[in-house]
């Protein structure tokens, strides 16, 4: 076991053996457990939580308000997650953040923190597209996020606001969610199917009351979400497509947030006018998609929450 004891390596390689590398010019030296990515390490997990300490790939304020996420609150201290049947909590100080949880792999796994972000950053501003919302959503991280949850969740988002979502979603977690003690956990799919379509729309769900009873039908008769962890992007895309309630951008949302399938561009209003405001003409929402997933690659669900994030906080801004 390694001593508390500093330790020098003389070496140019990085390692991710459980420990921090802290990466100088002429030596790797491991204190701790942590991470690291290209040549710096950006956290630290401790007994009691995880702690970021450089947030250049992280911010938990983009990586929460990007569109991915509803069951999140902000608190005199941070904000307070929900996700699945986990509570985290972050704290938001000076310098860094720090995350508690429970759990800690499941809060590791969440945040997506193994993932080299500076490579992602680096391989998309290749494109000058990118270079404006990298800089401003600089902190933007792909969540890991229950399939299940994600589909009920944007079924509900359809033609919807920020606000209503999260009010339905936390309405039908506090109608049939687990007790947690201090939350609600969100519904497993046997809890859902007591629901009738009168109980979604006394939930608030509207229109979309039928098609989340008859999307937890075809779940219970034998639609496994689990399958599409194993096809590719496009077979992926056609089976969620199957589900009432699920076009293009629902089930591109899914396989990004969900199966970080991260070849899909997810694309709405406001991305169909980012494509106008770079390009001088309207094109439907299918192309622009296509034509953003074809240029961005593997990294298009990574440029897609840049450039979102950014749009939509700058919304009277034209992109140069």
């Amino acid at each position: 076991m390694l001593k508390k004891k500093q330790k020098e390596f003389n070496t140019s390689v990085s390692i991710n053996i459980g420990f921090i590398l802290y990466k100088t010019k002429e030596k790797i030296i491991l204190r701790g457990t942590g991470y690291m990515t290209s040549s710096k390490t950006y956290y630290v997990q401790k007994d009691d939580c995880i702690e970021i300490i450089d947030c250049t790939d992280f911010d938990i304020t983009h990586i929460l308000e990007c569109g991915q996420i509803f069951r999140y609150e902000k608190t005199i201290y941070g904000y307070l997650i929900h996700a699945s049947n986990q509570e985290i909590q972050v704290y938001c100080q000076k310098g860094g953040f720090k995350i508690f949880a429970q759990n800690l792999e499941f809060a590791k796994k969440y945040f997506d923190l193994d993932n080299n972000y500076a490579n992602i950053k680096a391989d998309l501003l290749r494109s000058n597209l990118t270079n404006k919302a990298i800089e401003y959503g600089h902190g933007i991280r792909i969540l890991n996020q229950d399939p299940l949850e994600m589909l009920i969740s944007f079924i509900i988002s359809a033609n919807n606001n920020i606000p209503r979502i999260k009010k339905i979603i936390e309405a039908l977690c506090s109608e049939v969610g687990t007790d947690m003690g201090t939350y609600r956990a969100f519904p497993t799919l046997q809890q859902l199917a007591v629901l009738t379509v009168d109980d979604y729309v006394r939930l608030g769900a509207g229109y979309r009351a039928k098609y989340l009873y008859d999307t937890v039908k075809m779940l219970n008769n034998g639609f496994d979400l689990d399958e599409l962890y194993n096809l590719d992007t496009v077979s992926a895309r056609q089976k969620l497509l199957e589900l009432k309630g699920v076009g293009r951008k629902v089930a591109d949302c899914i396989l990004l947030f969900a199966y970080h399938k991260t070849d899909v561009f997810p694309t709405d209003t406001w991305i169909v006018q980012l494509y106008q405001d770079i390009y001088g003409v309207k094109k439907p929402a299918t192309f622009v998609s296509d034509y953003f997933a074809k240029l961005f690659a593997v990294n298009s669900g990574y440029a897609q929450q840049y450039l979102y994030y950014e749009k939509m906080n700058n919304r009277g801004e034209k992109n140069e």
